[in-house]
């Protein structure tokens, strides 16, 4: 009776086979899957699967936050909120540099009877003006 002996993988991201006329096969390679659409699936020869390194997400876009789901994987949907509490300025987002608050409101209700001001806490103010008579 013949008998083959079993032996230990090459790696441990080698699937161990044995074919009767040839004896062990390392050419599978073992499948690392954790089913997590957040860690990259590996396989460290020295300790088999590893999932602990986290899928990168940056879509180079400022005004879209970057974030992972498990199920689907990287996600942009969700936009960046720019709001810094100042009702004379607007509101933007750059893609490039994100937030930007540079740009005046402009306050004009084109009533020469007003002036036109800004408020930050509550925006435009057009207060009536007093004419004096001469």
């Amino acid at each position: 009776m013949h008998s083959k002996q079993m032996q230990p993988p090459a790696t441990g991201c080698d699937y161990t086979t044995c074919n009767s006329a040839t004896g062990c096969d390392y050419t599978t390679a073992t499948v690392c899957d954790d089913s997590d659409a957040c860690t990259q699936n590996k396989c460290n020869p020295a300790t088999g699967c590893d999932y602990t390194t986290a899928t990168v997400c940056d879509d180079s876009d400022a005004c879209t936050q970057n974030k992972c789901n498990s199920a689907t994987g990287c996600d942009y949907t969700t936009a960046t909120v720019c709001d810094d509490s100042d009702a004379c300025t607007q509101n933007k987002c750059n893609p490039a540099t994100g937030c930007d608050y540079t740009t005046a409101t402009v306050c004009d209700d084109s009533d020469a009877c007003t002036q036109n001001k800004c408020n930050p806490a509550t925006g435009c103010d057009y207060t009536m003006q007093f004419c004096h008579w001469m």
